[in-house]
């Protein structure tokens, strides 16, 4: 028997849910970022000026994701012969790195600069009422984020054991979901820390609370704005598929009739939780070509009904060489 291959083709998730949190977050904050800044000309406050950097870069950030999106949902051409799946990534890339900066370090400069140069705080009130109104966006920004990452995951939960789940599912959720997730967390946690500062620097008299808020809202924005953009600069260059993932296709592949063995596994990311499979699958020698070829069709349907992130697949079937590879884990 010669060898035969079989080449499957599915679709690039893109992700409805994904495009719906996006723009909630973009309106929440462009709304938050203006309240924002605001309060930060009328009271001085360098945490709140640090808040309203974070906020300038969120909106920023979902202009970005937006527009990978969007880009990613073009079908394959000539030129993009697996789809623009990976323009997700790029734009990801982006953002992070306007968390980074935008966000990150200019919160730690002006927290800095605050420390050196302490001016009294005004106008407490204004400063709380914001803070106040900008947790109640973020809340309705997260809540979105959170719907969305477990619509893309099939996860059928409600109220709060949501909260519960949306951790796991993490992992499963495409990278402008969880990207707003994250952000939406980082922004009401800097929230609280600006107003706890904010709060403390007015009964003591201490401006250093505000400017080390400032200093704490911008390294947390700056750690979250690095593991998003290693997270997204490792897709783009084309990460594998998770070893567990190819472990339990290995063993589907095992299950079915004709399958003598599976080796030379590979798996290329081309899109949000979407990959491109290829798989050499041995079947006994005494197997007739049409034979091949319906082994070749029976495996890349059993993997496409079971692993919805598999977008394509390539199979070679090829005669037994006695020597078994595969190992059940």
């Amino acid at each position: 028997m010669n060898a035969c291959g079989f080449y499957g083709k599915g679709d690039i998730i893109t992700g409805h849910n994904s495009e719906s949190a996006v723009r909630a977050a973009l309106i929440a904050n462009g709304v938050i970022a203006a309240m924002k800044l605001v309060a930060a000309v009328l009271s001085g406050s360098a945490s709140m000026m640090a808040e309203f950097k974070h906020s300038l870069g969120d909106w920023a950030n979902g202009f970005f994701l937006l527009i990978g999106v969007k880009q990613a949902k073009r079908p394959g051409n000539e030129r993009y012969q697996f789809g623009h799946g990976k323009r997700v990534f790029f734009w990801g890339f982006i953002a992070s790195l306007g968390m980074l900066f935008i966000g990150g370090a200019l919160s730690i400069y002006g927290g800095i600069v605050k420390i050196i140069h302490p001016e009294p705080l005004e106008r407490l009130s204004v400063s709380l009422v914001v803070i106040g109104l900008s947790i109640l966006f973020e809340c309705y920004s997260c809540f979105m984020a959170i719907k969305a990452i477990l619509a893309e995951t099939e996860e059928q939960t409600q109220g709060l054991r949501m909260l519960a789940r949306v951790i796991p599912s993490l992992k499963k959720a495409t990278p402008s979901t969880r990207f707003i997730f994250l952000e939406d967390t980082a922004a009401l946690l800097g929230l609280f820390i600006a107003g706890t500062a904010i709060l403390l620097a007015h009964y003591t008299g201490d401006i250093v609370f505000d400017g080390a808020a400032s200093i704490l809202i911008g390294m947390l924005l700056f750690f979250i704005g690095i593991g998003t953009a290693r997270e997204n600069a490792a897709a783009i260059l084309g990460e594998s598929a998770d070893p567990g993932l190819i472990n339990d296709i290995g063993n589907l592949v095992m299950s079915i009739p004709g399958v003598v063995d599976v080796h030379n596994v590979r798996s290329m990311c081309v899109g949000p939780n979407s990959y491109l499979l290829e798989m050499v699958v041995e079947a006994y020698e005494q197997t007739m070509l049409n034979e091949c070829d319906s082994i070749g069709s029976s495996v890349n349907k059993a993997i496409k009904d079971k692993y919805r992130e598999i977008a394509y697949t390539h199979i070679a079937v090829i005669s037994d060489d006695k020597k078994r590879q595969w190992r059940r884990e």
